[in-house]
C-alpha cells in the first residue's frame, strides 16, 4: 500500500477489500499510514471493506470534533438510493463505540 500510494502523488487510489490479509491488530496502523501519506503526497484514497474491524479501526484515527469538512468519510452504499448514505470522522467514531452498522 505504501509504494500505491507514492505512485499515486497528486492523485487518486483506489483499493479494493483494504482489509484483506490483514490482522485486525495492525488496521489502525494501516489507516495511520494511509492518511499521513495521503496527506503529505495530495492522494485521494477510496476503500472498499465488508469489515467491520476495518470500521473500528478507522475510527481511531478519526477526530471526534470534525463534522464539515471531514477528511475521512464512510460513503455507505445501498441498493435503491439514488446517493450514497455519508458519515463524518465524527459518526464514525460514535458508530464504532456504539456498534451501529455503518458498511
Amino acid at each position: 500500500m505504501a509504494i500505491a500510494l507514492i505512485s499515486a502523488k497528486g492523485g487518486v487510489l483506489l483499493i479494493d477489500e483494504i482489509d484483506t490479509g490483514l490482522h485486525y491488530t495492525v488496521m489502525a496502523d494501516m489507516w495511520k499510514l494511509i492518511a499521513q501519506t495521503a496527506a503529505e503526497l495530495d492522494v485521494q484514497v477510496f476503500a472498499t471493506t465488508h469489515s467491520s474491524d476495518c470500521v473500528t479501526s478507522l475510527a481511531e484515527i478519526c477526530h471526534p470534533d470534525v463534522e464539515a469538512g471531514s477528511q475521512v468519510t464512510i460513503q455507505r452504499i445501498e441498493s435503491g438510493r439514488e446517493s450514497a448514505v455519508p458519515y463524518s470522522e465524527a459518526e464514525i467514531r460514535i458508530a464504532a463505540e456504539r456498534h451501529i452498522e455503518v458498511r
